[in-house]
C-alpha cells in the first residue's frame, strides 16, 4: 500500500484543498476509467510458416498512482489518483442527498445560507493490473496465420480514506457530528422527546392566539408579526427537529455540532422568550441534545452504503479476476523483402485483423476505484504492420491500428463526467460504449547477437470519447472528451529463431521484455500508466509444406 504520510505534504494539500473550492466546478477530481488499458501488441510483420503453431504467454504489471486529469487546471495536469475522493469540506456538493439536512440546520440555526461542513477528508489511492494473456496461432499459409487470445486480468485498487484524522486536531468549520439519538444515546432521546412536546405544545395557543388577533382586530402590529413569527417557527422547528435529532430511519444521521448547535440554542431561546412575551410564562422550550464530536470514518461509510441512498458495498479496496474479452485474430502477409538477404534497406508487410468478444466484465458501480475486467462489448480492430530493415543489425517496427465498438455493456451506475468520484448520488442504471481509437506505433531495434536485441517502443493513442445512457428520462448523461496520449518505453529480447533456421538449436522461442509508460495526455481523462511485460514466445512445426 502506498499511502502519502508526510505531515508537510499533507498540509500544503490542505492550503490546496480550500483554494480548490473556489473553483470546484472545473476542477472535478476524477477516478478511473472503468476498463483496463488495452495492451501494446509488441508484435512485428512476421506470419507463421504454414503448419506452424506459436504459443504466446504474457504477463503484464500495470501500475496506475496519477491522472491527467481533463478538468484540472493547466498548472497541475497530473493529480494524485486519490485527489477524486479528497475534499476539504464535505458537503452537499459531494453528497447531494444531503440537502434536506443542510435545509434544516439552516432553519434551527437562523442562517440561510449556511453550508453543511461534514469535515475534512482525505484518501489515497493506487491501481494494480495484471494480465495475462494466453495466445495460439496457426500458420494456414505461408501467408495466412490466424490466432486466438483468451487474457486472465486481476485487478486492485489499494485505497485508504481519512475523514477529520486526529492528527489534524480540532476542525472549528465543522457543524455536524453522528446524531446521538440514532445510536441511541438515552439523554439524545430523552432531550429530542421533551424538545418535541413543547413546541407541540405551544402550536394550538400560538395558533389561537393568531386567529383572536385577525377576529378582534385588537392586537398591535407588533404583536401580530411577532405571534405570526412564532407560529411559523414552532411549525418549522418541530419538523426540523424531527429530521435532525430523531431516532427513526427517515431522521438525519447527522446533527449539529460546535458553533451550529449553539446557534441552535439561540434560536430556541428566542423562540421562547417571543412566546412567552406573547402567551404568558408557563411556555418555555427545551432544547434537543447536539452531536457529542465531529464526524468519523464510520460516519462516512455509513452515509455512503447508505440503502436507499449511495448504495455503495463498501469504501474498501476493490479486487476482480476473471477472464477479459477474448480475440480471435488474423494476419495475412502483403509482401516480404526480407527473404532477399542482400544488404540494402528491406520492407516486410502485414494487415493485421482482431475480433474482440465482450467476454470481460466492467465494474459493477458498487466501489470506488473499481476496474472492470474488460469492456463486455464486441469490438474489432483493422490495421497493418511494416518491418523496416536498415541494416544488418538495425530493423525498425512501424503499426497502425483502428478499433471500432459495435455494441454496449450494462452497468448499474453511470459516472459522472469526467469520471468525478463527487457528487455521490442514488445509483442510476444505464449502458456504456467505449469510444473508438486510433493507435500509432514504432519500435526500433539493434540486433547485439544472433540471440540478443535491444528495442525501443512508442505509441500514440487518440480515443473517442465514452457514451453513456440511461432509460431514466431525468437523469443527464454525463459528458467526456476524447483524449490523446503518447507512452513511451523500451526492453529487449532473447531469440534462438536466427540459429534454429540455421540448425544451431534446438527449441525455436523467443523470451520479450517491454518496459512502457505514458509520458504526455491531452484531453479527456487518461491515466499515467506504468507498465511492465514479460513474453514467451514457443514455435512448434506441426507438418511440412510448401505455400
Amino acid at each position: 500500500m502506498l499511502i502519502r504520510s508526510s505531515v508537510v505534504r499533507r498540509a500544503s494539500r490542505l492550503v490546496a484543498f480550500g483554494l480548490g473550492l473556489l473553483c470546484a466546478a472545473h476542477r472535478a477530481r476524477a477516478q478511473l476509467p472503468p476498463s483496463p488499458v488495452p495492451l501494446s501488441n509488441t508484435e512485428d510483420a512476421r506470419t507463421l510458416s504454414k503448419g506452424t503453431v506459436l504459443l504466446r504467454v504474457l504477463n503484464a504489471w500495470t501500475r496506475i498512482d496519477d491522472v491527467y486529469d481533463a478538468a484540472a487546471d493547466s498548472a497541475h495536469h497530473l493529480h494524485a489518483l486519490g485527489d477524486a475522493f479528497t475534499a476539504s469540506q464535505l458537503g452537499t456538493r459531494q453528497f447531494p442527498g444531503l440537502g434536506p439536512v443542510e435545509a434544516a440546520l439552516r432553519t434551527l440555526t437562523g442562517q440561510p445560507t449556511l453550508s453543511l461542513n461534514l469535515g475534512q477528508q482525505f484518501a489515497t489511492a493506487d491501481t494494480r493490473i495484471v494480465t495475462t494473456p494466453i495466445s495460439l496461432s496457426y500458420g494456414l499459409t505461408n501467408r495466412l496465420t490466424i490466432g486466438a487470445m483468451m487474457p486472465v486480468v486481476q485487478t486492485h485498487s489499494t485505497v485508504f480514506v481519512e475523514l477529520n484524522p486526529r492528527r489534524f486536531g480540532a476542525n472549528a468549520s465543522v457543524n455536524v457530528g453522528p446524531n446521538a439519538a440514532r445510536l441511541n444515546n438515552a439523554a439524545a432521546v430523552s432531550a429530542l422527546g421533551n424538545a418535541t412536546s413543547d413546541l407541540n405544545a405551544a402550536t394550538q395557543p400560538l395558533r389561537s392566539f393568531v386567529d383572536n388577533c385577525k377576529s378582534s382586530g385588537s392586537c398591535s402590529a407588533d404583536a401580530v408579526r411577532q405571534a405570526n413569527w412564532a407560529l411559523n417557527n414552532d411549525t418549522l422547528f418541530l419538523k426540523a427537529v424531527v429530521l435532525l435529532y430523531g431516532r427513526d430511519s427517515q431522521a438525519s444521521a447527522f446533527s449539529p455540532f460546535g458553533s451550529a448547535q449553539q446557534k441552535v440554542l439561540d434560536q430556541f431561546k428566542a423562540l421562547q422568550d417571543t412566546v412567552q412575551l406573547l402567551l404568558g410564562g408557563g411556555f418555555s422550550f427545551r432544547t434537543p441534545l447536539g452531536a457529542n464530536e465531529m464526524p468519523a470514518l464510520f460516519d462516512l461509510q455509513q452515509l455512503a452504503t447508505a440503502k436507499p441512498g449511495i448504495a455503495f458495498d463498501s469504501l474498501g479496496s476493490p479486487d476482480r479476476i476473471g477472464i477479459g474479452d477474448i480475440e480471435v485474430s488474423a494476419l495475412f502477409k502483403l509482401l516480404d523483402g526480407f527473404s532477399d538477404t542482400t544488404g540494402g534497406v528491406r520492407l516486410r508487410g502485414t494487415l493485421r485483423g482482431v475480433l474482440r468478444l465482450g467476454t470481460g466484465r466492467p465494474p459493477s458501480g458498487t466501489v470506488p476505484y473499481e476496474i472492470g475486467t474488460g469492456t463486455g462489448q464486441t469490438s474489432a480492430d483493422g490495421g497493418a504492420i511494416f518491418d523496416v530493415r536498415l541494416g544488418r543489425r538495425l530493423t525498425a517496427t512501424l503499426g497502425g491500428q483502428y478499433t471500432a465498438y459495435f455494441t454496449s455493456s450494462q452497468v448499474a451506475r453511470l459516472p459522472n463526467s469526467d469520471y468525478a468520484l463527487f457528487p455521490l448520488d442514488v445509483p442510476v442504471a444505464g449502458t456504456w460504449r467505449e469510444g473508438d481509437a486510433i493507435q500509432l506505433e514504432a519500435m526500433p531495434r539493434i540486433q547485439l547477437t544472433d540471440y540478443f536485441t535491444f528495442h525501443g517502443a512508442y505509441a500514440l493513442r487518440h480515443q473517442a470519447a465514452s457514451r453513456y445512457t440511461s432509460p431514466d428520462a431525468a437523469a443527464a448523461p454525463p459528458l467526456f472528451a476524447a483524449s490523446t496520449e503518447q507512452r513511451v518505453g523500451g526492453g529487449f529480447a532473447y531469440s534462438t529463431i536466427a540459429r534454429y533456421a540455421r540448425g544451431r538449436s534446438s527449441v525455436p522461442l523467443e523470451v520479450i521484455f517491454t518496459h512502457l509508460e505514458t509520458i504526455t495526455a491531452t484531453g479527456g481523462l487518461t491515466p499515467k500508466y506504468h507498465r511492465d511485460q514479460v513474453e514467451l514466445r514457443i514455435y512448434y512445426r506441426l507438418r511440412r509444406g510448401g505455400r
